[in-house]
């Protein structure tokens, strides 16, 4: 008998250690598969096109920007290329297409979502790349810009990609764009991965939080998303704020300077007073981790009217309207203590924490994390300071988490992202799929079931 177990015990270990091996073998590959040229020359063809977005403009239509459409234009032209089916653009410049599953089992249906719109923050264009061999130190750029070697202490011996300076780069989100379409050439040039049916979404205006207005997420059929459009590979943006964009306008009275005595209401003046009460160690600089903040963005005006445009986050929805309620209720104070001016608040609602529904479905969560696994990573699952185009499609029923794209500074000239980084997101991508397309079987009677 113990002849036998100790057989045993060795085949098992022999049989363990061969699918050990094997795996490692096919992680092995999968990064092999990538071809980091093509993707490297994706990532430099995008963020050359100046897709910058403009918030005030987003209100009135989508896209926000008419040079939106030429990386939509190009994208979709590039989809064709790779042969995906239903390549199509919208009147609002999404770009949609399809892959198909090339397996004869019934398999779950997995779109991916990228942003083509940069953040208007910073000059957006024209952006001139740069690619640096990078072995330590700072990286000083034109204009006196400079990215810190603490920002770089992960990058030695990597290929890092910025602008000169003048721009911000615009891997937020071109490199998640970039990371999808290398996705798709990988499946292409490799059809014995066995995948799930793949739909492919590139979006205008996520950083204006306009874009998913546009989308018709009650329509498009899919069973869970993802974005990708987060920082660092390993993380998983499972949670996001619940975000307010409130705006005020403050009407006063103006008269002659010299009969004002009693009569004049300056509402640059009452724009102040209500700036001046809100609370100082509640702002974005300082606040960080789980904290929420009030964030004054503009103040325009004269002293007979003036417009504060604000930000509001918390990831509590319930401390988010306290401090809605806060703010309408400082207001209301400013304007019973001052007769005659003529306060107007509109909180307008941007997006919520997709952190609770998330959880109805949560091999969205765990299968992700699985992939990153199967890259060689630690999943983290994190909570985003902000929010993300899946914030919105999570909350209309398309559970949506977000996977990280390698980017560092977002909405900055010192932004960058290494080429090294990009490839493992894409390689994430990969392995994401592959783990919903290996579990179909466990997995497609409850999808069927949601489908219906």
């Amino acid at each position: 008998m113990k002849k036998f177990l100790a057989s045993l015990m060795i085949f098992l270990f022999a049989t363990v250690s061969q699918t050990f091996a094997a795996n490692v073998q096919g992680e092995k590959k999968m990064s092999d598969l990538i071809n980091q040229e093509r993707l490297t020359q994706s990532f430099l063809r995008y963020v050359k096109i100046d897709t910058g977005s403009d918030p005030e403009m987003a209100e009135k239509h989508i896209p926000s920007t008419e040079k939106q459409k030429n990386l939509a234009n190009l994208l979709a032209g590039e989809l064709k290329e790779l042969g995906l089916k239903n390549v199509n653009i919208d009147d609002h410049s999404i770009v949609t297409a399809e892959l198909p599953s090339n397996s004869d089992k019934k398999m779950p249906i997995i779109a991916l979502f990228a942003h083509m719109d940069t953040a208007h923050d910073v000059p957006t264009g024209p952006v001139n790349p740069q690619i640096h061999n990078y072995k330590g130190g700072d990286i000083v750029l034109s204009d006196g810009v400079v990215i810190k070697a603490e920002d770089l202490k992960n990058e030695i011996g990597n290929r890092i990609i910025t602008s000169d300076g003048k721009t911000l780069l615009g891997a937020d989100d071109k490199a998640g764009v970039a990371e999808i379409m290398e996705t798709l050439a990988v499946l292409k040039d490799n059809p014995q991965i066995i995948r799930p049916e793949i739909k492919v979404v590139f979006t205008p205006d996520e950083e204006t939080g306009l874009g998913m207005t546009a989308f018709n997420a009650e329509d498009f059929v899919a069973d869970v998303g993802y974005t990708v459009d987060g920082g660092a590979p390993f993380e998983l943006d499972t949670e996001t704020f619940n975000a307010f964009d409130p705006e005020i306008t403050i009407k006063g009275k103006v008269v002659h300077c010299g009969y004002a005595y009693k009569k004049m209401i300056n509402s640059l003046e009452l724009a102040n007073e209500f700036i001046s009460k809100l609370p100082k160690n509640e702002t974005p600089s300082t606040t960080r981790g789980k904290q929420g903040y009030y964030f004054v963005d503009e103040v325009k005006g004269t002293a007979e009217k003036t417009t504060i445009k604000m930000l509001v986050r918390d990831f509590d929805l319930d401390n988010a309207k306290k401090r809605i309620a806060f703010i309408e209720k400082t207001l209301n104070q400013i304007e019973k203590e001052n007769k005659g001016c003529e306060i107007t608040f509109n909180p307008k609602q941007r997006y919520l924490n997709m952190k609770e529904n998330l959880k109805k479905f949560p091999e969205v969560i765990s299968y992700a994390e699985e992939g990153i696994r199967r890259s060689g990573l630690t999943p983290v699952q994190n909570s985003v300071r902000g929010g993300t185009d899946g914030s919105a499609l999570t909350l209309r029923g398309l559970l949506t988490p977000n996977l990280g794209a390698g980017g560092i500074n977002f909405h900055s000239q010192t932004e960058f992202v290494s080429v090294e980084t990009m490839s493992k997101c894409v390689e994430n991508v990969l392995n994401i799929l592959c783990v919903w397309a290996d579990n179909s079987d466990v997995v497609m009677a409850r999808i069927l079931k949601r489908r219906k």
